[in-house]
């Protein structure tokens, strides 16, 4: 490589400064080629002197780009200097904080469990939000009948079997509202009731879907 005067030299000829811009540095060699070039200096007394010139600039200028190709500067421009470090890089850098996970709160626990024994309790009573009233039984319509002498209180219990006579409240309580209606038969599945009157006259107990009585058909009443 060319020495550091040579480099002076390169730049006089070119008209430049060291530390010039590199486009600007192509740009200034590129015109000088174009005035020492022998095309342009035919038939001139001097041609022998312009053609060695030319291969002394083409030679610096070579020189040239090879320097700024491995130093990333052009010959004679100051060096680029590094960034500036960050302050502190020698402290050991800190551990990342990890933040505990949040305590769940009890009130998480209670209010489910607080629901489901709600939802527990109306169950029970046979009513929920949204549902209907719990049914009750309707009242007999046979009159009180006095109990030790007390007026108003009604039996405490109704017959649990099915027997001839019986009115429509009183077969409802034991067997529950029918599947079906027809006429004057009430239909429970394959089993069903008769009445006449409002009475219970005759049944059916199905063993597939039997009634609360003692016998599959009535026994006939002798009156």
């Amino acid at each position: 490589m060319a020495r550091e005067t040579d480099f002076l030299d390169l730049y006089k000829i070119l008209g430049l400064n060291p530390g010039c811009e590199l486009a600007e540095f192509k740009q200034a060699y590129r015109r000088r080629v174009a005035v020492l070039h022998p095309d342009r200096r035919a038939n001139d007394h001097v041609d022998t002197i312009a053609a060695e010139r030319l291969q002394q600039l083409t030679s610096l200028y070579s020189a040239a780009m090879e320097f700024e190709r491995r130093h990333g500067r052009l010959p004679g421009a100051p060096p680029v200097r590094p960034p500036p470090a960050e302050a502190n890089l020698s402290a050991p850098p800190q551990p990342p904080t990890i933040q505990p996970p949040p305590r769940r709160s009890r009130w998480l626990l209670v209010v489910p469990a607080t629901i489901v024994c709600i939802v527990w309790l109306l169950w029970g009573t046979g009513w929920l939000p949204g549902s209907d009233e719990p049914e009750t039984a309707a009242p007999s319509s046979s009159p009180a009948t006095p109990i030790d002498g007390v007026t108003g209180q009604r039996e405490a219990a109704q017959p649990a079997i099915l027997k001839l006579g019986m009115d429509t409240d009183a077969v409802r309580a034991i067997e529950g509202d029918p599947a079906l209606f027809s006429g004057d038969r009430w239909e429970y599945g394959p089993s069903w009731i008769r009445f006449d009157n409002g009475k219970v006259a005759d049944w059916y107990s199905s063993s597939l879907h039997p009634l609360k009585t003692a016998t599959a058909r009535p026994t006939p009443r002798h009156d």
